[in-house]
């Protein structure tokens, strides 16, 4: 373990790399049928490594790991930090009548090692909650996605099976709904919660009715969001079916 081997990925975790690399480069064949003979040393050199890298981070410097700057370094650790701290870096550099342990270790941190996790959770949180609201707009992006793709397609006007009446004259008026709302002066009325809103229910399908007006607002329709779902649904199908149809065609 060293200092240069460290990568920090984000703010709570930390990555060591070229691990392994060390025992490849210095594989012996003499131990081939034991090769857990000096595992025990290895994780005690892997302790001390740690010490210095906790000691040069104290100190902000790699000197104070040199064995000649080693008393200066602890005197100001113990000047700036905790007894914790102290007493955690003493362990792992200064030799011991037995093997040093990582059980050992928790409980000289074992207070900051809660508020680490603690940090951790709550990361994780707001991870999730980010994640979330990419899944929330990619949903959202695929209805509107789906709705344009739909609505006034001028390939389709002299074809009889895809006049927009029935279903497609209902999502025409509803994305009316959607993106053309105005108000009583006659202004646009821009929401985005409303367009929010609408799209949530048309996703779930919810049985509450909304009102589609036509443009020249002489036509009222009351519908469902599980009717308009349903729609969408089966005209997105046929959509589909018809381009698969002209491809085959082509082909």
């Amino acid at each position: 373990m060293d200092p240069t081997k460290i990568l920090i990925t984000s703010k709570t975790r930390l990555r060591v790399n070229c691990v392994g690399v060390f025992d490849v480069l210095t594989f012996d064949n003499s131990q081939n049928n034991n090769p857990l003979a000096l595992m025990a040393q290895y994780q005690q050199a892997d302790l001390i490594s740690l010490g210095k890298v906790v000691l040069a981070l104290a100190c902000n410097s790699l000197a104070g790991i040199q064995r000649e700057n080693l008393q200066k370094a602890m005197e100001l650790v113990t000047i700036n930090y905790s007894s914790d701290l102290k007493n955690l870096i003493l362990y792992l550099l200064t030799d011991q009548n037995r093997m040093r342990s990582v059980n050992d270790i928790m409980p000289m941190i074992g207070a900051r090692f809660y508020t680490q996790l603690d940090a951790a959770q709550m990361r994780n949180d707001v991870i999730e909650e980010d994640l979330a609201k990419e899944v929330q707009n990619g949903r959202l992006f695929r209805l509107l996605a789906k709705l344009g793709t739909i609505n006034e397609r001028p390939e389709f006007q002299k074809d009889p099976t895809w006049s927009e009446t029935g279903d497609r004259y209902l999502l025409k008026l509803f994305r009316d709904h959607l993106f053309h709302q105005v108000t009583e002066a006659g202004a646009p009325w821009i929401d985005l919660s409303h367009i929010i809103s609408c799209l949530n229910k048309l996703d779930a399908g919810v049985p509450e009715k909304i009102s589609l007006t036509s443009r020249d607002e002489k036509s009222v329709l009351v519908v469902t969001y599980s009717d308009l779902k349903r729609c969408f649904e089966n005209t997105f199908q046929e959509l589909i079916a018809a381009a698969n149809g002209n491809d085959r065609s082509s082909n």
